[in-house]
């Protein structure tokens, strides 16, 4: 299942779903349930978006900590289960796989089973606008249930605790919020960064050894890609190909342009335009994510859209250039790794909210992310990094 079709699932089933929930939680409410104190069992459910689990890494590390006795477990989709792993911040994962409605919905019967038979004591939503989370949540049969108080998106009064959602403020302190009901406390926002094993990173360097790159090559990384939640994040495809061109007559550089297997066609797309070069090494869909971090680890600055792997990067302190327009760095910028921003801040942008459910209006005429010429992302980057132009400038 792909995001819109989850998205008009999510719209014309869960409002109904809600609604008679709403009901039979009235009646509910006349034999409440108690919570143990402290709690025993909690449980904390993010479904979309492996940049938002690495960004609701500060908010797990604070539970972690305030409650080290307690078993906390964590509700995603399969394709996030490696990355809530490696933070190391959960006890169990359970997981949905979304490949084909037959498993999402055996997935679903015995998770439900599963969270309801462990009873636990505090059920956590972190999801803005899905309706699902929201019946998940209360299906959990926790006596507390912690979610987003948001007045156009009705919830009926499934959650025990509506939390305000401020749309002011970083996606970490949003995420941080959830917290308050728990007695705790947020100071430290950073994220948490992703395990890495030492076979993992000896996988990465063998991968890029086979591409041609040598130990001491100059590795600028590139991300041309965003998730199907919203297409418009990317930046056009000839503003890659011009800053990729600039930087190889620039430099002494190899580009590495990673990318899952579902994005191999659109990153051969951008690199055609490219030419054939060995100082150009296609690594979309040959790393599994252990190598990726392996191969982020290596690389001297990494060029991206608004999406998951900027996150990645960040927590491995590797330096980012990333490109905003559609979402505003003011939610989603990056936290760590000496980023630069690229942001118009046009007055049609930011469009995405947890109002629209994250639906750009535009249809793919994203001008906000058009503005930003590669020229002047190559002069940044030039006035950013000018170690870089001066041990590994072709002039130098």
């Amino acid at each position: 299942m792909n995001v819109r079709a989850m998205k008009a699932i999510d719209h014309y089933i869960g409002i109904p779903v809600c609604f008679v929930l709403d009901f039979f939680q009235m009646l509910a409410g006349l034999f409440p349930k108690t919570a143990s104190s402290p709690p025993k069992k909690i449980l904390i459910m993010k479904y979309f978006g492996i940049g938002s689990i690495l960004l609701s890494s500060p908010l797990l590390r604070a539970i972690k900590n305030k409650y080290p006795a307690a078993k906390i477990a964590f509700l995603t989709f399969a394709t996030n289960q490696d990355i809530v792993n490696r933070l190391a911040l959960v006890d169990v994962v359970y997981t949905l796989r979304t490949d084909s409605s037959a498993h999402f919905v055996a997935d679903l019967l015995s998770t439900i089973w599963k969270i309801r038979h462990e009873r636990y004591d505090i059920t956590i939503d972190m999801e803005f606008f899905a309706k699902f989370s929201t019946i998940m949540t209360y299906i959990s049969g926790s006596p507390i249930r912690i979610g987003y108080f948001l007045r156009q998106l009705w919830r009926g009064n499934l959650l025990t605790h509506q939390i305000y959602y401020n749309h002011y403020k970083h996606i970490t302190e949003v995420f941080g919020a959830l917290a308050a009901p728990l007695e705790v406390q947020i100071s430290d926002y950073s994220l948490t960064r992703p395990m890495l094993s030492e076979a993992e990173n000896t996988a990465a360097g063998l991968i890029l050894e086979k591409e041609g790159v040598q130990k001491n090559d100059l590795l600028i990384g590139f991300n041309v890609n965003v998730s199907d939640l919203s297409l418009e994040r990317r930046w056009p495809k000839q503003e890659f190909q011009t800053l990729a061109k600039a930087l190889l007559k620039e430099l002494n550089v190899k580009l590495v342009f990673i990318g899952a297997p579902v994005d191999r066609t659109y990153v051969d797309e951008v690199l055609a335009g490219l030419g054939s070069s060995a100082q150009v090494v296609n690594l979309a869909g040959k790393t599994r994510l252990g190598e990726l971090l392996g191969v982020f680890t290596r690389l001297a600055l990494f060029v991206t859209n608004d999406s998951g792997p900027l996150h990645i990067a960040a927590a491995l302190g590797v330096p980012t250039l990333s490109l905003f327009g559609p979402e505003t760095p003011v939610l989603y910028g990056p936290k760590g790794g000496d980023p630069l921003i690229f942001y118009k801040g046009l007055y049609c942008s930011p469009c995405l909210s947890v109002f629209n459910a994250k639906t750009a209006p535009c249809s793919g005429q994203n001008i906000c992310m058009q503005s930003i010429s590669s020229e002047a992302v190559l002069d940044a980057m030039r006035q950013r990094f000018p170690a870089i132009w001066k041990k590994y400038g072709h002039d130098s």
